[in-house]
């Protein structure tokens, strides 16, 4: 009875799995699709299933939606391919890009002593993303850790003074009260950052700064720059401070997390001084 229902439980994950059906989001040079025996140039928004094949040209390139956790899988591997087997091959890609995401911005700090806790596997991704920066477009920092480091950062428990910022930051105080700001991105690779303004007292506050980016962060290529001023009077009580990363990171969830570890100082990381994070008070 017990053999029964086991078999009856396999052959419905598999049935599942085989039927499962996943959408091409984008398709780049002659890629074929075969399916049922039959093969057929693939096509943006065509549908396949996890038994289909993915034919690759060399230089061509294929990206897979899956509906079911809203990722895209990505592969310029030229040969045929399953829809499943590249689906795995594109998630070990990304773990992959996880290390290479963790040697950036290393200057004068350790590498992460376990990069899992500090990376994490993002959603679907955009396009445009993956044009600026290829290694990662499926990375971004973790909101918990990255919190907890800010908050220990602004509770002077973690240990550090002041920051070597990694590229050329400068601001400037208005003169009717505003703010103004310049980042130079002098590194090989894209930085991401964003500006929080902070209200200490008993109980200090996090929000965003009227000069950050409030849907995701900013992202700045080698040799590039950006600028962004403020002109009203701002609250001479708040300070405002840039938080520098290797990759993307979702503010409102930083935020969320600062908040937390500042109401709950147990939770304050004072260790976490070897992440690739730096912090500037504009």
């Amino acid at each position: 009875m017990i053999q029964r229902i086991l078999f009856t439980l396999c052959l419905a994950i598999v049935s599942f799995t085989a039927g499962a059906h996943y959408t091409l989001h984008s398709v780049s040079g002659d890629v074929k699709v075969e399916s049922g025996g039959k093969t057929v140039s693939a096509a943006k928004g065509m549908t396949v299933k996890a038994i289909d094949y993915i034919i690759i040209p060399k230089g061509g390139k294929v990206e897979i939606l899956n509906g079911l956790d809203k990722r895209i899988y990505t592969s310029i591997t030229p040969g045929r391919i399953s829809v499943t087997r590249l689906m795995i091959d594109a998630r070990g890609a990304a773990s992959d890009n996880a290390k290479n995401v963790a040697s950036r911005m290393n200057l004068g700090r350790k590498s992460p002593n376990d990069s899992k806790n500090v990376y994490v596997e993002k959603g679907m991704v955009r396009r445009s993303l993956a044009v600026y920066d290829p290694e990662g477009e499926m990375m971004e920092m973790d909101a918990e850790t990255l919190g907890k480091y800010v908050a220990a950062r602004l509770n002077d428990t973690a240990g550090i003074a002041t920051d070597t910022c990694p590229v050329n930051l400068t601001s400037t105080h208005l003169q009717d009260g505003g703010l103004a700001f310049k980042l130079e991105n002098t590194l090989g690779f894209p930085v991401y950052f964003n500006v929080l303004r902070v209200k200490k007292g008993e109980k200090p506050t996090v929000e965003i700064s009227q000069l950050g980016q409030p849907a995701g962060s900013y992202v700045v290529l080698p040799r590039q720059t950006i600028s962004r001023e403020h002109f009203p009077t701002l609250d001479p009580a708040e300070t405002h401070l840039v938080v520098i990363t290797n990759c993307q990171y979702d503010v409102d969830k930083v935020i969320e997390e600062i908040t937390k570890a500042l109401e709950n100082k147990n939770d304050l990381d004072g260790s976490a001084r070897d992440l690739p994070v730096y912090i500037d008070y504009l």
